[in-house]
């Protein structure tokens, strides 16, 4: 079987039979599908299934597992042009890296409600009937859907403060690896800051994220070989000044921190 057909079968599988993702014996396949990266032979570790999980591009897509970010003390020729504040991505750039992104059916019904530029890179997360889609738009012009779709957290649940962190998906291009992250606010939260730290503590690196009417999104270099040890945390300000910190990435992926 080629990997084309590969790819099909399994995208074939994911959608005819959505159900059985909620199955112990599915997610234990599903999770080694997923973490298996065909070209590098590397599986990083996988965060246990989040509720309501499906996976979308499983051709690029790996789970997300440990925080990672590549390079934490010295950058080099990957991701150059990468910074830790976003620039804003206009309306027709995004619109045209979702139309590259989302499956045909579902673009006219996709919102998108936040984008980015860092450096050359462009980042955009969609809403559709089906639940979340994130798309990276690389240096050279490539788009890639990387997807967690779920049952997404209504603004009423969230209230003033809560956060719910339903895409931190790592991709893979062929500079290297990245984390992609997006979620939903709480109506008093203003900004959002993301720290990865090693593990030792000898380095550290802060993202501050882009966010718009309620929504959050980022997505920073990794390396491949820390998914198990950087620990990742995040930072809300509110609109009283007031902050919120220290709240783990990983348990926020498996469970919103509701008001």
């Amino acid at each position: 079987m080629t990997s084309d057909e590969l790819d099909h079968a399994i995208r074939s599988a994911a959608s005819l039979v959505p159900a059985r993702v909620t199955q112990a014996r599915a997610r234990e396949l599903l999770e080694s599908i997923v973490t298996t990266d065909r070209r590098a032979g590397f599986a990083p570790t996988a965060p246990r299934a989040r509720r309501g999980l499906k996976i979308g591009s499983v051709a690029t897509a790996l789970v997300a597992g440990g925080a990672v970010i590549v390079g934490l003390v010295a950058g080099g020729p990957a991701y150059a042009s990468w910074t830790p504040d976003p620039g804003p991505v206009s309306a027709a750039e995004a619109r045209g890296i979702v139309v590259r992104c989302v499956p045909a059916q579902e673009i006219g019904v996709a919102r998108i409600v936040v984008g980015e530029t860092r450096g050359d890179y462009a980042y955009v997360n969609a809403v559709t009937p089906s639940g979340s889609r994130t798309c990276f738009r690389d240096h050279n012009g490539d788009v890639t859907e990387s997807s967690i779709l779920t049952v997404l957290t209504s603004t009423a649940q969230l209230g003033a403060t809560g956060v719910e962190l339903y895409a931190w998906s790592q991709l893979r291009t062929n500079e290297g690896y990245i984390r992609l992250m997006a979620g939903h606010l709480g109506s008093q939260i203003t900004d959002v800051d993301i720290t990865v730290r090693a593990e030792n503590g000898t380095s550290s690196r802060t993202a501050h994220a882009t966010v718009r009417d309620g929504y959050f999104a980022a997505w920073y270099p990794e390396g491949r070989d820390e998914a198990s040890s950087n620990i990742t945390t995040l930072a809300l300000r509110l609109t009283d000044g007031s902050t919120v910190s220290n709240l783990s990435a990983r348990q926020l992926y498996e469970h919103p921190k509701l008001d």
